[in-house]
């Protein structure tokens, strides 16, 4: 996709997760910075109506419907460490999937939303990558 493309669906996909956040009486902050995402594990923080310690929101986007026409998920949600590393730290962290924006953009469809909590990540979670470092290895190229 694009990377105009996905922003316009991430963006989208934060804006309709905030706005349910406010239906529910919480107060989600700004999206954080790039930097400030890779450090909390998360893309924004929403303070809940008793005034709590915020709760860590990482908001996944998807063009295409959740669910495929035979009722399987279209495709898994990936996360990264730093995300999974605060589920596994944080049970108010949560994870927000929202689908069908490409038909939400459009004007031909409604958003599908899924909510996972920290516990449930951490549950279904399972690795299928590495990062391999290159530092120090510069003298090593041909």
């Amino acid at each position: 996709m694009p990377r105009g493309e996905y922003a316009n669906t991430e963006h989208a996909a934060v804006a309709i997760v905030r706005a349910a956040e406010v239906a529910r009486g919480w107060q989600p902050g700004p999206l954080l910075a790039q930097h400030a995402q890779h450090e909390a594990g998360c893309d924004l923080l929403s303070t809940p109506p008793d005034g709590g310690p915020p709760h860590a929101i990482e908001v996944k986007g998807w063009g295409e419907p959740l669910l495929a026409t035979d009722g399987s998920f279209t495709y898994p949600a990936d996360i990264n460490r730093e995300q999974f590393e605060r589920a596994k730290r944080d049970p108010n962290w949560r994870l927000e999937i929202v689908g069908n924006l490409t038909a939400v953009r459009s004007g031909n469809g409604v958003a599908e939303c899924l909510t996972l909590t920290a516990a449930e990540v951490v549950e279904r979670a399972a690795c299928w990558r590495y990062r391999v470092t290159l530092d120090d290895l510069d003298e090593r190229v041909r």
